[in-house]
Formats: C-alpha cells, sequence, structure tokens
C-alpha cells in the first residue's frame, strides 16, 4: 500500500470514528440538553473538528471520487471549532450531530472499505 493511500485509510477510519463518538455522546440528548452541558458540546465539537481536519487532510483526488459534499464547509466549520470564534453556534454543532452524520458516513465507509481492499 503507498503511502498516500495508508495516510487516506487513517484519515477515513478516523472520520468513521468521530461519528460513531459524536452518535454516542448524543444518544438520548436533546438540543436544551446539549447547549446546557459544557462537557456534552466540548466532546460533540473535538470531534467535529477531528471529522474537518481528517477531511481538510484527505487528497483532493479522493474527495473527487467521494461525491459532491460540502467538503469545504466541513473544513470551515473545523475552523471555527479550532480557533473559538464566536460564530461556532450550539445550533450549528446540533445539527451536524443530530442531522448530517449519516450522509458522511455513507460517502466515508464504502470509500475506506475500497482504500482498505482495493
Amino acid at each position: 500500500m503507498l503511502k498516500s493511500e495508508r495516510d487516506a485509510e487513517l484519515r477515513l477510519d478516523d472520520i468513521l470514528q468521530a461519528i460513531e463518538r459524536i452518535r454516542s455522546y448524543v444518544s438520548g440528548a436533546d438540543f436544551a440538553r446539549f447547549e446546557g452541558e459544557a462537557m456534552l458540546f466540548d466532546a460533540v465539537s473535538m470531534n467535529v473538528l477531528v471529522i474537518g481536519e481528517s477531511i481538510g487532510r484527505l487528497p483532493d483526488r479522493l474527495k473527487d471520487r467521494l461525491g459532491a459534499l460540502p467538503w469545504r464547509g466541513m473544513v470551515a466549520v473545523r475552523n471555527l471549532v479550532a480557533h473559538g470564534y464566536p460564530e461556532l453556534d450550539a445550533k450549528i454543532v446540533w445539527d451536524i450531530a443530530t442531522t448530517r452524520l449519516d450522509a458522511l458516513e455513507a460517502v466515508i465507509a464504502p470509500m475506506l472499505a475500497e482504500v482498505r481492499n482495493p
């Protein structure tokens, strides 16, 4: 396996692990709890950062093959989390955690399987 493929494999795996962590953190929670519990908000935000960082480090050729997801937007949210901008709204993070992960996983999981078993 080429180094670039191994790096991509690790990034794709990081994304899937972050998705699972976010799901486990928000399971049973509602927005009021999410917004009110700093540790819960921080844990989900950190994994959103991991997703954005990993996406930012995926090769463009791979992202082109993965499909038309809002790659730049995901990296932009990562930047908001990483730099602590006031624009990081709990509603945005909650929306990602509760409505956006399935679409991302549906693209990332098959690509990881393909990278692992060419």
